[in-house]
């Protein structure tokens, strides 16, 4: 699947793709929302260091081993003023928040806080920020608590380390260590858990790939064919229009007939004129037009009776003839005389005369199917049919074939096989894409390429609607094209 082919897929599948944003947006927001807050105070504090503290052993030591001049020589006296602290020192800097934990710290804080010194332990923590720069902790639901627990433990922790006796708390820390406290904790006004913005960010990118992995799911799953795109990359046939899905469009009577000023009826004239630009030059067959689909329902029908209309308003000579005698419709859809038509005139019945019906303009004339046959495939490939069509495409300016689907029978690849010029009708979202791959392997290889493709019965959004309606003022206004009753045409009856 290229790129283009994943863009495609996820404007076609965006509502289920919203779908799943929102969801997943909306669970995280309403999990985050019952989570318990927690706040943080920290206090900070500084070590520094005292060489004659405690017995001068820790000192004197760590100040012969650090106290060095350029020269590498220091006395005692200037050791006290030049003090730095050696590698070991900083080590032991490493364990002071160790201390913050121990029961010789923060017993004195439960006492002051009325808690047990175990259910502080969870809540406290230290780390060295900096070099000297020690900060500590202290979290809880209570950002007040939190604060004054913070606080306490500080200066219960800058005691053990001042402390000249020496204990399991603070037995392997230098006694020149002492700590003050820089800056002690505020209460804090924001929770620091759970971090809204970063878990609500980590959502939205969440909901973001797993829409685009349910948009490419539902793509790849979907075998129906939903956009103009679609065909014409299976078929690589260019698309000659649009037709929308519409009452108007499926009703008895023709929409340019019945609503002329209609967006319906534009998209109609539009694909009429489309037709004649790609068939410019007249040679033999040229303006013999077969209309085929996939299946049944797909319209095919309707936009041969539409496309017949719209040339006729032309001023052009039509003639609309059903071809297909398994299952003809067209006489009952326009309601002209159905007892005679195409199987009767090429089996010698009837004349050209007798067996065609005008309809809503002199120029527009009907050839009905006629009665059903036995085996209709004998009539289709006959000389009578090939000799019919020769004689229909002198004698009218165009010709519209409506024909079985594919499906049923493979008349339309016949007539194109003889010269006709194939019209392609998909239905969207009625048609499969597996339908279109074996339609089009098979016309591949018998040599038939028709000349475009229709996209029948779009979902047109309001938006389009309102956009035509408001450039048209009477777009929704049904009328006659000719009566100014407003009553639908009858047919005008036979030749004769």
């Amino acid at each position: 699947m290229s790129f283009q082919d994943m863009l495609s897929a996820l404007r076609s599948h965006w509502r289920a793709e919203l779908l799943v944003i929102v969801l997943i947006v909306a669970s995280m927001a309403g999990w985050l929302a019952l989570q318990p807050r927690t706040y943080t105070a920290a206090a900070r504090t500084y070590v520094s260091f005292s060489a004659d503290a405690g017995s001068g052993t820790d000192a004197g030591t760590d100040a012969k081993a650090s106290g060095k001049t350029a020269s590498g020589t220091q006395t005692d006296a200037d050791s006290s003023m030049q003090y730095q602290p050696t590698d070991y020192v900083s080590q032991q800097l490493q364990l002071i928040p160790a201390l913050v934990t121990t029961p010789a710290v923060l017993d004195d804080v439960a006492k002051t806080m009325n808690v047990p010194s175990e259910d502080l332990r969870d809540d406290v923590s230290a780390y060295v920020s900096d070099s000297y720069f020690i900060m500590i902790e202290a979290k809880g639901a209570d950002p007040q608590r939190a604060a004054a627990i913070a606080n306490a433990v500080s200066d219960s922790l800058s005691d053990q380390l001042a402390s000249r006796t020496r204990n399991t708390a603070n037995l392997y820390i230098p006694s020149h260590l002492r700590l003050s406290v820089v800056e002690r904790a505020k209460v804090p006004q924001r929770p620091t858990s759970p971090n809204v913005k970063a878990r609500m960010a980590i959502g939205v990118v969440a909901a973001l790939a797993c829409a685009f992995f349910v948009g490419i799911l539902l793509e790849l799953t979907d075998n129906k064919v939903r956009g103009a795109s679609q065909i014409q990359r299976m078929l690589g046939i260019p698309i000659l229009g649009t037709v929308p899905k519409s009452s108007v469009i499926s009703s008895r009577c023709p929409s340019i007939v019945n609503a002329p000023a209609s967006m319906e009826s534009e998209a109609i004239r539009r694909l009429a004129l489309n037709l004649t630009f790609v068939t410019p030059d007249r040679d033999e067959l040229s303006n013999v037009f077969v209309v085929a689909s996939c299946g049944a329902s797909e319209g095919k029908t309707s936009l041969s009776i539409e496309l017949a209309a719209a040339f006729a308003e032309q001023g052009r000579k039509v003639l609309l003839v059903g071809t297909d005698m398994r299952h003809p419709t067209i006489a009952r859809r326009l309601g002209v005389e159905e007892q005679v038509g195409l199987s009767h005139l090429l089996t010698g019945q009837v004349d050209m005369a007798t067996a065609v019906s005008r309809y809503w303009k002199p120029n527009l004339h009907v050839l009905p199917a006629g009665k059903r046959v036995a085996n209709p495939s004998l009539i289709i490939n006959s000389k009578s049919m090939s000799d019919f069509l020769h004689l229909v495409s002198k004698e009218y300016d165009w010709v519209i074939l409506d024909t079985e689907p594919l499906r049923v029978a493979n008349d339309a690849l016949v007539f194109a096989k003889a010269g006709a010029k194939m019209v392609f009708v998909v239905a969207q979202g009625l048609a499969t894409r597996h339908q279109l791959r074996d339609v089009d392997r098979e016309m591949e290889s018998i040599g038939i390429e028709p000349v475009g493709a229709v996209l029948n019965l779009d979902r047109v959004s309001k938006s389009e609607t309102r956009a035509y309606g408001s450039y048209y003022h009477d777009a929704g206004r049904s009328r006659s094209a000719e009566r100014p009753d407003g009553k639908v045409p009858a047919a005008g009856g036979d030749l004769r």
